[in-house]
């Protein structure tokens, strides 16, 4: 039950528009507090917050979903429709793996997880939900806009930047924490602020990339090996996304580098959007990019124990990929 919630909820969170590496620090703190409590692995916690997360991805209103669709010329909602069902193979496979490492790895430590204090008197559910709810709503209005083409929703366009932060003062408002507002939102940005500086690195790194010929060089080798031109979209995303350790910019690179070739083999857009989209998320958690760190830290993980869980969620991501492959060549 405890595997399958915390998929469930980090699934949720990426699916309405929350960046995962949020959705997991989001969450993290609850799946620590289940794991102390019932003796689950922090690696079998992560495969199962990650494993969601990355679900929910490739159905979100993300940048990622977003260049995916522009750049083969569907629309965001058939982007992420038709990702739907191998997103659901991948969250059966996350708490499938959860399930089988529950007693691998360290446990979760005592100092590791937050103390109750009984006698703080803490916010209702009502008030506890309002930022939650404010952001959900804010971020499914563009999706939806697109899902049922009613043009006055799809002109309104919301960033996860902004509305985020606004729903969290928000929230701290509705739950009486004013007095906190400065507190609360510096530890946020001092958790975040690493992050920002590995992101500046993989953007110019996908400069780099975006700028040269590797498209070109790497689609002659798949021709010259004999590889059906069908998966070039797939091995795209999963280069691109492993070389950026990017979702986002893996897709935004690969569509770039290989967008025309792609379509020129004879694959349909809604298809090569989908195989490249969860491609991109086979080894988008290596240790160049953020993912890798902020999803680490939540869990308190040092290095070493982060990198045990890599190979799993890259078997969530390529699970995704091989249900995009087979659709493609099935339909």
């Amino acid at each position: 039950m405890g595997f399958g919630c915390t998929c469930a909820t980090t699934m949720i969170l990426t699916a309405v528009g929350v960046f995962i590496p949020v959705a997991v620090l989001i969450v993290a703190p609850i799946a620590l507090s289940v794991g102390k409590k019932s003796g689950i692995s922090k690696i079998a916690l992560l495969v199962a917050l990650s494993g969601g997360g990355k679900a929910g991805n490739v159905i979100s209103p993300n940048p990622n979903t977003i260049t995916a669709a522009d750049g083969f010329g569907i629309s965001l909602g058939d982007a992420m429709v038709n990702a739907f069902i191998p997103a659901v193979f991948g969250v059966i496979v996350a708490i499938l793996l959860a399930m089988a490492l529950r007693k691998k790895g360290d446990l979760v430590k005592e100092n590791e997880v937050p103390e109750e204090d009984v006698e703080r008197k803490l916010p209702s559910i009502g008030k506890s939900l309002v930022a939650p709810i404010i952001a959900i709503v804010l971020l499914l209005v563009g999706p939806i806009g697109d899902i049922t083409n009613w043009s006055f929703l799809k002109a309104i366009t919301l960033d996860a930047m902004y509305i985020l932060p606004l729903a969290g003062i928000i929230g701290i408002i509705a739950m009486g924490e004013s007095k906190n507002l400065i507190n609360y939102t510096t530890k946020g940005l001092n958790r975040m602020t690493g992050t920002v500086m590995i992101l500046i690195g993989a953007g110019a790194l996908g400069g780099l990339i975006s700028k040269s010929d590797l498209g070109y060089q790497i689609t002659n080798i798949i021709a010259k090996l004999g590889i059906s031109g069908d998966l070039l979209a797939p091995i795209a995303g999963i280069l691109m996304g492993g070389a950026l350790a990017s979702t986002s910019a893996g897709v935004s690179v690969g569509i770039e580098g290989f967008g025309q070739s792609i379509l020129g083999t004879g694959t349909s857009p809604i298809n090569a959007a989908v195989m490249m989209h969860t491609g991109a998320t086979v080894i988008d958690q290596l240790p160049h990019g953020n993912y890798f760190h902020v999803t680490g830290g939540s869990m308190n993980m040092d290095i070493k124990e982060r990198f045990k869980v890599v190979g799993f969620e890259a078997l969530v991501g390529l699970t995704m990929t091989i249900v995009a492959v087979l659709i493609n060549f099935i339909f």
